[in-house]
């Protein structure tokens, strides 16, 4: 049947949300959620994030040539809300949503504590794509906390963990 996009588009969630950690050159720190981020090569390891090209972020990744990606943890829904509903560009978003920051090894773009992993990025290339912009990074370190529990998911208009329910799995 045909429909409208805007529609179809809508039928794709459940997606994962990822947090996209990036740091102005006067060192303050930006994170915002995405939920248009993918593996974009296995050789050389590349990650993919799409990004409105009005955001702050596509500022600070473009001047600063590296972005950390996260992958908030279910303890982290209420930081991810608050992120993504105020803008870097008005101050600081650390503080207030009670994210914690660590540093990283191989960027200066620091990481997200309690997250369930966090990806060192290098800008490898970007790619604009109509309102937005394809931010491909290497992954140049990729650090993971078995402790965080379940990965945050969005389904539309509900946020959830991710994991296996019993009877509903299909085992390859």
């Amino acid at each position: 049947m045909l429909a409208r996009v805007g529609d179809a588009f809508k039928c794709k969630y459940p997606e994962w949300i990822d947090l996209v950690v990036s740091r102005a050159s006067d060192g303050q720190v930006n994170v915002m959620p995405v939920g248009w981020s993918m593996i974009a090569s296995g050789s050389p390891h590349l990650y993919a994030v799409a990004i409105h090209t009005r955001h702050y972020t596509t500022e600070l990744i473009q001047a600063s040539g590296e972005f950390v990606v996260a992958a908030p943890s279910a303890a982290m829904a209420d930081a991810t809300h608050y992120c993504g509903t105020h803008s870097g560009r008005a101050g600081d978003k650390i503080g207030p949503s009670g994210l914690v920051l660590v540093p990283a090894t191989e960027t200066e773009t620091p990481l997200l504590k309690g997250a369930v992993y966090n990806l060192e990025c290098k800008l490898h290339s970007q790619v604009p794509c109509g309102d937005h912009v394809l931010f491909i990074g290497e992954v140049v370190a990729a650090h993971v906390d078995r402790q965080a529990g379940h990965r945050l998911v969005n389904f539309g208009t509900t946020w959830a963990c991710a994991q296996i329910v019993p009877g509903t799995e299909y085992r390859l």
